[in-house]
C-alpha cells in the first residue's frame, strides 16, 4: 500500500516536471524544422565561397596575376597579405558585430547586407583577368570585400543557432550545419573543377574563371535565400537588452 502510494507520487511528479530544453529535433514543430532547414541551407550556400573561391580559385589566380604583372614569383606572399588584411578587419569588427547581433532584432538585415556584399563582389572577381596588368589589384579589392562579406556574415549566421533549438541539441544542429556546408560546397567545387579540366569545353580560360565566379555567386544567392525565406528573425528577450547595448559599448 505504501509502495503503491510512493509510485503514484513519483508518477505525478514526473508528469508535472517541466520539459523546457528537452525537446528533440524530431519533436519540433513543422515551422521550427523549416526554420532550422533554412539555417542549414545557408551553410550549403556560402560554402561555395569557402571551398571554390577562398580555397581553390582565388589564391592561385591572384598569385598568377601578380607574378605576370610584376615579373616576380612572390604572388603567394601577396595573396597571404590580402587574406591577412581581410581577416584583421573581421577580427576587429567581430566583437561589436556579435554584440549587436545578440542584442538587437536586426540579425537578418545584417546578414543580408554582408551576404549581398559577398555575393556581388564574388561575381565581380570574374572580371579581374580581363584587366591585364592591373588584374591582380582588381582581384585583391574584390576578394577583400567578398571575404569580409563571407566571414562577417558567418558571425551573424552563427548567432541564430541558440534561437533555433534547445541547448541540448546544439551539437547536433552544428553537426548538421557542417554536413550541409560540406556537401553543398563539395558538389559545386566538383562542378567547377570539371569546367576547368574537361577538354570538351573549348572555352577561353578567363571565360571559364568568370563562369566559376558567377556560378559561385548564384549558388550562394539561390540557396542562401532559403534562410531569409524560412528562418524568422529571433526575438530579443527584453527591452533591457537595447539599453545594455549602449551601456556596454559607450560606458
Amino acid at each position: 500500500m505504501c509502495g503503491s502510494m510512493t509510485d503514484s507520487v513519483s508518477v505525478s511528479k514526473s508528469d508535472t516536471e517541466p520539459t523546457v530544453g528537452k525537446q528533440s529535433l524530431a519533436d519540433m514543430s513543422d515551422d521550427d524544422k523549416k526554420a532550422l532547414k533554412g539555417w542549414y541551407f545557408f551553410d550549403w550556400a556560402n560554402q561555395a565561397y569557402a571551398l571554390t573561391v577562398m580555397t581553390v580559385i582565388a589564391p592561385a589566380l591572384m598569385a598568377s596575376l601578380y607574378n605576370l604583372a610584376t615579373g616576380t614569383q612572390s604572388g603567394d606572399s601577396f595573396y597571404a597579405f590580402v587574406l591577412t588584411f581581410s581577416m584583421i578587419f573581421v577580427v576587429l569588427t567581430a566583437p561589436a558585430l556579435g554584440v549587436i547581433a545578440d542584442r538587437m532584432p536586426i540579425k537578418k538585415k545584417l546578414l543580408k547586407w554582408y551576404t549581398v556584399a559577398g555575393i556581388g563582389f564574388t561575381a565581380l572577381m570574374g572580371a579581374a583577368p580581363y584587366f591585364g596588368s592591373q588584374g591582380y589589384i582588381i582581384l585583391a579589392m574584390m576578394y577583400t570585400i567578398g571575404t569580409i562579406g563571407f566571414t562577417g556574415g558567418n558571425v551573424i549566421y552563427y548567432s541564430f543557432m541558440p534561437y533555433l533549438s534547445d541547448r541540448e541539441n546544439q551539437d547536433q544542429v552544428s553537426t548538421w550545419g557542417y554536413m550541409y556546408g560540406f556537401m553543398g560546397g563539395s558538389i559545386l567545387l566538383i562542378f567547377h573543377l570539371a569546367i576547368l579540366m574537361l577538354p570538351q569545353l573549348n572555352w577561353d580560360t578567363n571565360f571559364k574563371l568568370a563562369v566559376i565566379f558567377v556560378t559561385s555567386s548564384l549558388w550562394w544567392w539561390g540557396f542562401g535565400a532559403l534562410m531569409f525565406k524560412w528562418t524568422p528573425e529571433p526575438e530579443i528577450s527584453s527591452d533591457l537588452e537595447w539599453n545594455s547595448l549602449g551601456k556596454n559599448n559607450f560606458s
